[in-house]
């Protein structure tokens, strides 16, 4: 399935609880769990990916979850970038592998080549990713 394919998310973020306490449920895990950094030009989609990578069982990172941590009300131009591409090195070496989701952008084509330099998986559609 392609990630642009589907734009709703599948499950809702909201459970609800039962009243008596019940058994902790078991959530199914994959094989391999791994760390997952989803790359591309939509925020949206990027973030729905990831939902979807972390109820497979696997630990999704999207690199703008890092921005502000980075970036602040006083910094440059030439800072944010330089600030972005660190971001991106420290997650490539600390990922597993990596998502290209659908959409044109020129920096997330910029990552999967260090991905694949690094010898790092790189998955282009969202089931190759939630199967490991």
């Amino acid at each position: 399935m392609s990630v642009a394919a589907s734009t709703a998310v599948q499950k809702p973020l909201i459970v609800s609880r039962p009243s008596a306490p019940a058994a902790t449920a078991v959530v199914p895990q994959p094989a391999e769990t791994r760390m997952i950094l989803v790359v591309g030009a939509n925020q949206r989609l990027m973030e729905w990916a990831a939902l979807s990578l972390f109820r497979a069982g696997h630990i999704p990172v999207v690199g703008q979850w890092f921005w502000p941590l980075v970036t602040g009300e006083d910094a440059q131009d030439g800072e944010i970038d330089v600030a972005a591409e660190t971001v991106s090195d420290r997650l490539l070496g600390r990922c597993d592998a990596l998502l290209r989701v659908d959409g044109p952008a020129s920096h997330a084509d910029a990552i999967v080549a260090a991905a694949r330099a690094r010898g790092l998986r790189v998955f282009t559609t969202l089931d190759e990713a939630v199967a490991g």
